[in-house]
């Protein structure tokens, strides 16, 4: 099993932006970048104490990207994602959550905006996908959509987009297993 992640990665940040012009500047930079491979360790060091922005997918034909054709230009997804906004339960109560479902995830890490000060959490949490070339944009939908379902929906359904840009953070990982298993998109898609 390979420990590298290929993904498009922004630069280093302190902050998300703050307006949908800085999201759209920072959606074009990351795009017509070239993508990057990293080790896992890297990677996820770079999305947790870096605050390094991500794709979730690997993207192609950028022009598409920006007319919001992102089915067109969508080509493999490589990891999986849930964000829980103003949610009740915390990140390793929800990691917890999914594990007991069969589907333990790989990172766990709270947001720029994570206050719990409120009793309230802001976090994230990926999971590593198997590599299906032969997967559809719709499947992977399907298996997003599914992720939030086990969520008890308590997930954002904007997160089902298979083209989302995360934000990363500069708090650390809250978890992180590195022998955690692949998640297969197809599977979990016609479960």
């Amino acid at each position: 099993m390979s420990d590298s992640v290929l993904c498009h990665l922004g630069k280093p940040r302190i902050a998300k932006p703050s307006t949908l012009q800085e999201y759209g500047a920072l959606r074009e930079r990351m795009i017509m970048a070239p993508w990057v491979c990293l080790s896992e360790k890297e990677f996820v060091t770079a999305i947790t104490q870096k605050g390094c922005p991500f794709y979730q997918s690997i993207m192609n034909g950028r022009d598409l990207q920006e007319l919001q054709f992102e089915k067109l230009v969508w080509r493999c997804q490589v990891m999986a994602g849930a964000d829980f906004d103003k949610c009740e339960t915390s990140a390793l109560e929800m990691v917890q959550h999914f594990t007991q479902q069969g589907i333990q995830p790989w990172v766990a890490y709270n947001t720029f905006s994570h206050d719990d000060r409120n009793g309230l959490h802001n976090y994230r949490l990926l999971w590593r996908t198997t590599t299906d070339l032969n997967l559809t944009y719709d499947q992977s939908t399907q298996a997003l959509k599914k992720i939030r379902e086990l969520s008890g929906n308590l997930s954002d359904k904007h997160a089902c987009n298979n083209t989302r840009m995360w934000q990363g953070t500069t708090r650390g990982a809250c978890f992180y297993d590195k022998f955690a298993p692949r998640l297969d998109l197809r599977k979990l898609a016609t479960a």
